[in-house]
């Protein structure tokens, strides 16, 4: 069951091997949910800002779902912003997605407090949650660095979406590193703050990301064999707004008008299209649809 709280030690047959293979392993690690995904073969940390911008929310969007739909599954830490962000992605497209925390993953625990209904839907969308500290233990801000370890160990690449130059992040892409996974970075405009760590990040030697593709090919995962198995044929009201869109802007109160229908409907339609990369929101209120 999701509610149950159980554990798997180091010398456990389930215990991921990609993990046991960096300094210091936890020597357990307490979990809800379904613990097999650790050792699936296509595990994708990713990671970035608290304080994500439009720009990180688009390039996720550009990346992100025809990954998750090829059956790469997302790691990341169930933080505010990129975080909060690839795991609700996922979720969109009933896909699984694991969050490793830096506090017990009893419901009293889970930290942060504002993302216990996003937990909640992880477990739902078949996904997991794991911590290596015990029921009933609270945040503290060592532990965090201590979980970037975990979220770098399980994956054979960690991805850096979006982060400024004294990002927690960057501690993760160290992390990695030091455990010889690849380190992939979305670069962003040189003269946005928020964008900062991911270019010094490419002028040192990490892989540029432009492409979902980028990232499928690192797994070996052909573009033209994607398991597009997650994509299911879209409801009538959202197909009738994506025969609206173009690859040229459209604000959304013209949209309203061309689909018949209200902005209120309108805007949830967007929203659910943007969550499962159909359209992208190019700010403004100003929409285009994805080719």
């Amino acid at each position: 069951m999701a509610d149950e709280i159980s554990i798997i030690t180091l010398n456990d047959d389930a215990y991921p091997p990609l993990l046991a293979q960096i300094t210091k392993p936890p020597e357990q690690l307490y979990f809800r949910g379904d613990v097999t995904l650790l050792n699936q073969p296509h595990l994708l940390a990713v990671v970035g800002s608290r304080k994500a911008t439009m720009y990180g929310r688009q390039a996720m969007q550009k990346l992100l779902p025809p990954c998750i739909r090829s059956g790469v599954i997302i790691v990341s830490g169930m933080a505010y912003g990129i975080d909060t962000m690839a795991h609700r992605t996922c979720i969109e497209l009933n896909a699984p997605t694991i969050a490793v925390l830096g506090s017990g993953v009893d419901d009293v625990s889970l930290y942060p407090r504002g993302n216990k209904t996003l937990a909640q839907e992880i477990l739902r969308s078949g996904g997991l949650i794991i911590s290596e500290y015990e029921p009933g233990t609270t945040p503290y801000l060592g532990h965090f660095p201590a979980r970037n370890r975990i979220i770098a160990g399980l994956c054979k690449a960690t991805l850096i979406m979006q982060a400024a130059k004294r990002s927690g992040s960057l501690i993760t892409a160290r992390l990695a590193l030091e455990s010889n996974r690849e380190v992939l970075s979305v670069p962003g405009p040189i003269t946005d703050a928020s964008c900062e760590g991911t270019n010094m990040l490419i002028r040192d030697g990490a892989q540029p990301i432009l492409e979902s593709t980028d990232i499928l090919s690192m797994f070996e995962i052909e573009e033209g064999k994607q398991e597009d198995i997650l994509r299911e044929p879209l409801r009538e009201d959202l197909q009738r707004i994506v025969t609206v869109l173009s690859s040229s802007p459209i604000y959304i109160d013209d949209i309203a008008i061309a689909a018949n229908s209200n902005v209120a409907d309108v805007s949830a339609a967007l929203l659910e299209l943007e969550m499962i990369g159909v359209v992208a929101h190019m700010g403004g209120m100003k929409y285009t649809r994805n080719t």
